[in-house]
């Protein structure tokens, strides 16, 4: 894997279906979805006045594992801007379309500067455990498909 890569994937499901099973994945590997409210793209744009397709579809799912996250935080807080995951979801040429964003370890690591803590695990800790958030993120996809 490079530094940074787009995971890429589709479902044949319709986007509802998908986010319904989606939504159940996400659920049973203890990660919940915030600011649902806030999700739909096309909404959002329409709302502000841009013109968008009618049959276009596209929403944007934020999710977190509080228990985690919470944890990290506090002895590095530059961590948040790894601790939001964000899924993109949409329509297309009759399929679901699924994007994230994924980081490498070292990556992560050099961004936040290898930094050791006596409380709370360590910079390279953090990013070797976000490898491991990745491929759950990677699993609940291919689990809803």
């Amino acid at each position: 894997m490079s530094d940074v890569q787009i995971y890429r994937n589709s479902s044949e499901k319709p986007l509802d279906v998908f986010l319904a099973d989606f939504t159940k994945e996400i659920e049973a590997e203890g990660f919940s979805i915030h600011h649902l409210d806030k999700s739909d793209l096309v909404k959002f744009y329409r709302d502000l006045g841009v013109q968008m397709p009618e049959n276009y579809n596209h929403v944007m799912l934020q999710i977190c594992k509080p228990e985690n996250s919470g944890k990290a935080l506090p002895a590095n807080p530059e961590r948040s801007v790894f601790v939001q995951k964000f899924f993109f979801i949409y329509s297309k040429n009759n399929k679901t379309e699924i994007r994230f964003l994924g980081y490498s370890a070292k990556l992560i690591g050099d961004l936040l500067g290898h930094n050791e803590f006596e409380k709370g695990p360590s910079d390279d800790m953090f990013a070797e455990r976000m490898q491991g958030t990745f491929a759950t993120m990677d699993k609940i996809v291919k689990a809803a498909i």
